[in-house]
């Protein structure tokens, strides 16, 4: 799963880069249609993974793998009273934000629901060493928190990293497209014969594209190897 989801970021990144957008039969408004009839969950997962996709292009493309993107704060009680909030080391970066991203499986996981990642297994980590390990006299209880880096908030980054609701289905339909097979727990067959002439490639079940030479291996789209479809 992880490879098709770097085959994903990567096709993606291509589009983008090279500031072009896939063609447009006249058969990409039937497309529309379909996929508006596709059940909540569904387009609901999709927008998801476009989120997550997003996010990552957005991070490779235009920050730092080291700059810092957020940290946890940590606050101890004693006596019935509760500590200001403390910040913790190490810090996170874009780097660990990315993997956090590349490696979410076979469930999306988006710009905000790493935070929240970050936290649920982080911070209950560092909560558990201040209370057993450290053993800070007095202490009865910890409480751990993520803190976004006030230019990693995500009121301040691009909406589609964040808000399922600036997806559209174009964008939908390149990610398909872009992707090299059908997507985790893809249940909508009926739109494979309508992502063919858009450009989806053999993965999809798809005829070769014209830049698959007779008796030769499919070309990958995202830039691997001849033959690296799932």
């Amino acid at each position: 799963m992880k490879l098709l989801l770097k085959a994903m970021v990567a096709a993606a990144v291509t589009v983008i880069a090279l500031g072009c957008s896939i063609v447009d039969p006249s058969d990409r408004e039937e497309l529309r249609q379909q996929i508006a009839m596709l059940p909540p969950e569904t387009l609901s997962s999709w927008d998801k993974w476009n989120m997550n996709v997003n996010a990552v292009k957005w991070l490779k493309l235009y920050k730092d793998p080291n700059d810092q993107v957020g940290k946890l704060q940590c606050r101890l009680k004693a006596g019935g009273t509760w500590s200001g909030w403390n910040d913790q080391e190490p810090t996170y970066t874009v780097a660990d934000l990315l993997d956090c991203l590349l490696e979410s499986g076979d469930i999306a996981v988006t710009y905000t629901m790493c935070a929240d990642k970050l936290q649920a297994v982080d911070g209950k980590n560092r909560e558990s060493k201040i209370l057993r390990e450290e053993q800070v006299p007095g202490v009865t209880n910890v409480e751990c928190r993520f803190v976004w880096d006030s230019r990693y908030e995500p009121e301040k980054v691009p909406s589609n990293l964040t808000n399922p609701r600036s997806i559209t289905v174009d964008e939908l339909i390149d990610w398909l497209i872009s992707l090299p097979a059908p997507p985790p727990g893809f249940a909508a067959p009926q739109l494979v014969p309508l992502l063919c002439p858009l450009g989806a490639g053999p993965g999809w079940g798809c005829p070769p594209r014209p830049t698959d030479l007779p008796g030769e291996q499919p070309t990958d789209p995202t830039g691997g190897e001849p033959g690296d479809h799932p």
